[in-house]
């Protein structure tokens, strides 16, 4: 007897996707997705908009882990401009670790390596009540011999209420070209994408709640169904929905002190098993302030097994000087 079954095939050609990857740990503890949280180095990777005065002259160095002996390194740094506005610069560097490799007929060819970059430069202002920003970024993709680079844009404006600690953003990500492929001919698309989210701190409580909704400008075919035998049109609107959504809440005690949490049902749903989801889609993390230095930890739970942990530190130069 012969079963016949259906299967989605991925045809995606997307390429850099590891650029979507939440490699620093207050981007990680707020879902992954987030373009409204500002007073921090690295969040203008997530929207140029971000980048702003409360951190500059501020090195950030912050490391992922993620299952499966992949390492990630995040490096940014920004600094005052002449005109008022802010410039940041970021490198975020992917490790895959080393692989055995064979040729047509299973004879072995050495190791070989896996890494992939991007090298960014964000510039932002503020203009009134809206901050307007830009970033440039180089991708790189190194796999064995083959190599890919393209050059891609970020665009974000955000709008802040004069007097209530209110936030919404629009970001537009990964608008741009590739200058070299893996194979010559070989098309690859960008992941480009449309977000908008907003945030809001109610006066004198110690909360900020975020949400952002990514993926606008994508369709619900794109979405990724574990099991093949799911069919896609009894898929609920409403979980179809928050699949584009991200959802975050920080916790200010203190200055010194700042408690995150996120939840990511895209995440919850691609990442779930026969044996359920788990924790997976939530996220959390802290950073606390000692002396002259920032440290922050974060984690992503994808599944019932594993997760992804991420480190960072950072200081103030101003605040090493000595003259």
């Amino acid at each position: 007897m012969m079963v016949h079954q259906k299967s989605n095939a991925q045809t995606s050609r997307s390429a850099y996707n590891f650029i979507d990857n939440p490699s620093f740990t207050k981007l990680a503890g707020l879902g992954g997705v987030n373009i409204t949280s500002g007073n921090d180095v690295l969040m203008f990777m997530s929207n140029p908009a971000l980048l702003d005065s409360t951190s500059i002259n501020t090195p950030a160095f912050h490391y992922l882990n993620f299952p499966g002996g992949i390492h990630v390194a995040t490096l940014g740094y920004n600094v005052q401009a002449s005109n008022g506005g802010v410039f940041g610069i970021a490198l975020q560097y992917f490790d895959y670790g080393n692989f055995e490799g064979f040729d047509a007929i299973g004879i072995g060819t050495g190791h070989f390596g896996a890494n992939e970059f991007s090298l960014v430069v964000g510039y932002a202002r503020q203009l009134g009540v809206f901050r307007y920003g830009a970033n440039a970024k180089i991708l790189g993709s190194v796999l064995e011999g083959y190599q890919a680079y393209a050059l891609a844009f970020d665009f974000g404006v955000n709008y802040h209420h004069p007097e209530k600690d209110l936030v919404f953003g629009l970001n537009v990500r990964n608008i741009g070209f590739n200058m070299s492929t893996y194979i010559e001919g070989q098309k690859l698309q960008l992941p480009s994408d449309v977000r908008f989210g907003g945030s809001f701190k109610p006066e004198y409580a110690p909360f900020r709640f975020h949400m952002t909704l990514r993926n606008l400008n994508g369709r619900e075919e794109d979405f990724f169904f574990p099991d093949p035998s799911v069919n896609r049109e009894a898929v609920s609107s409403v979980d179809k929905m928050f699949r584009r959504a991200v959802f975050g809440v920080e916790v200010l005690p203190s200055e010194n002190l700042a408690v995150r949490l996120g939840y990511n049902h895209l995440i919850r749903k691609e990442f779930g098993t026969s044996a359920g989801a788990g924790a997976g889609g939530f996220t959390g993390g802290f950073a606390f302030k000692v002396k002259k230095f920032e440290l922050s930890y974060s984690r992503m739970f994808y599944n019932i097994p594993g997760g992804s942990n991420v480190f960072g530190v950072t200081t103030a130069i101003n605040e090493w000087r000595t003259f």
